[in-house]
C-alpha cells in the first residue's frame, strides 16, 4: 500500500536520519522520565516515612499489638521525642517513660518491612517506566519519520533534476558521437578526432552514471572477457591522460555475468585512477581469476570507506558518483567491492 511505501525508509540516508532522530527523542524522553520516576520515589519515601511515624507515635499512646519492637535505652543529651530516626537497624521514635528520667523507651519499625515497602514502590515505578516506555517508542518513531520529510522532499527534487539531466544530455551526446564516426570515416584515424571521440566517452559516461542511479540492471549474462575490457578503457584513458604511466598484470579471466554492468564498473574504476591521481602518477591494475585490483598514486584520503557513498568526495573533480556506481552494480552482479587508502596510494579491490 501507499502509505507503507511513504512510512519505510528508501535509502541509507534516511534510515540514518531516522535512527539518529529516534535515537535523540527516545533518549531524552526517557532520560526525563527517569528524573520524573526519582523525584517520584523520593516522594513516596517521605510519604512512606510519615506513615511510619504516625504509626509508630499512635502505638506509643496504647501499645496495642506486636508488630512493633520495644526497647528502653539510656537517655541522653541528642534524643528528641516524637521525632522519627532510621539508620541501618531500621526506622524508630524516642517515647519518654513516666515518672523516669534515666530512660527513654525505643519503638522500632521493622527493618524488613520497611525494605519491603520500599521493594513495592521502586517495582511500582519501573512498572509504570516500562508501560511508558512503549508509547514513548511509538512517539519517537512518528516524529523520527516527521524529521525526514524535508530530507525525502529535497532527495525527491534532486532526483527529479536529475532525470531531467540525463534526458538533455543523452541526445547531444548520440548526435556528437554519431559525428565524430563520420569525421572518423572520412579523414582517417587522426589524433585529434581520437582525442575528441575520447571527450565525448567521458562525457557519456557521466550521462551513463546519471542514468543507473535509480534504477536496476537488466541482467544479459554472457561471457566477458575481463582482459580484453579493462585493455580497451586503458587505450581510451591514455589519450586523456598521457602523462599517467600504467602498469598491468593481466591474466584470461572470463567471467558469466552482464556485460555493460561490468564494463561500466571497470571504466568507473580506471576513470577513477586516471582522474584522481598526481602529476606524472602511476596507475597499477592486477586480474587474477578471483579479483580485480586497480592502485594508483593519489593525494592523501581521510575517508576511504565512503568513497561509495553516493555524492561523497574529497576534491573538486568529479560528481562523486563514479564509485557510488560501482558499489551499486557489484551489489547487483554479487561481487565485493573495497576501498584503502595507504602511504599515498589508493587501491580498490573487486572481487569477483
Amino acid at each position: 500500500m501507499w502509505w507503507i511505501k511513504e512510512i519505510v525508509p528508501q535509502t541509507r540516508y534516511e534510515r540514518e536520519a531516522i535512527l539518529k532522530a529516534f535515537s535523540l527523542f527516545f533518549i531524552s524522553i526517557n532520560i526525563l522520565l527517569l528524573a520524573v520516576g526519582f523525584l517520584y520515589y523520593k516522594n513516596k519515601v517521605i510519604q512512606l516515612e510519615n506513615e511510619i511515624f504516625l504509626k509508630l507515635k499512635n502505638y506509643s499512646y496504647t501499645f496495642k499489638g506486636k508488630e512493633y519492637q520495644l526497647e528502653v535505652v539510656p537517655r541522653h543529651n541528642n534524643i528528641s521525642f516524637y521525632q522519627l530516626y532510621k539508620d541501618e537497624t531500621g526506622l524508630y521514635i524516642y517515647v519518654p517513660i513516666p515518672f523516669v528520667e534515666k530512660d527513654v523507651l525505643k519503638v522500632i519499625y521493622p527493618v524488613e518491612e520497611y525494605k519491603r515497602k520500599l521493594g513495592e514502590i521502586r517495582k511500582e515505578i519501573t512498572i509504570y517506566f516500562f508501560m511508558l516506555t512503549v508509547p514513548v517508542a511509538l512517539m519517537s518513531f512518528f516524529f523520527a519519520l516527521f524529521s525526514i520529510h524535508p530530507i525525502r522532499k529535497s532527495t525527491k527534487m534532486i532526483n527529479r533534476f536529475v532525470r531531467d539531466i540525463v534526458h538533455d544530455i543523452n541526445t547531444p551526446v548520440s548526435a556528437l558521437l554519431l559525428n565524430l564516426k563520420m569525421l572518423k570515416m572520412k579523414y582517417g584515424e587522426e589524433e585529434e578526432f581520437l582525442r575528441m571521440e575520447s571527450s565525448v566517452k567521458r562525457l557519456n559516461s557521466i550521462y551513463e552514471n546519471l542514468s543507473l542511479l535509480d534504477r536496476e540492471v537488466k541482467k544479459n549474462e554472457k561471457s566477458v572477457n575481463l582482459k580484453k575490457l579493462i585493455l580497451e578503457e586503458i587505450e581510451d584513458l591514455k589519450l586523456s591522460y598521457p602523462n599517467i604511466q600504467v602498469k598491468a598484470k593481466l591474466k584470461d579471466v572470463v567471467l558469466q555475468t552482464d556485460e555493460n554492468a561490468v564494463r561500466r564498473i571497470i571504466l568507473n574504476l580506471l576513470s577513477n585512477a586516471f582522474k584522481h591521481n598526481v602529476k606524472n602518477g602511476v596507475v597499477e591494475i592486477e586480474l587474477e581469476k578471483d579479483y580485480l585490483k586497480i592502485s594508483n598514486t593519489s593525494p592523501e584520503i581521510k575517508n576511504p570507506h565512503r568513497l561509495f557513498e553516493r555524492y561523497y568526495k574529497e576534491s573538486q573533480r568529479g560528481l562523486g558518483l563514479g564509485l557510488s556506481i560501482v558499489k551499486k552494480l557489484a551489489d547487483e552482479l554479487g561481487f565485493q567491492v573495497e576501498a584503502q587508502y595507504r602511504e599515498g596510494k589508493f587501491t580498490v579491490i573487486l572481487r569477483f
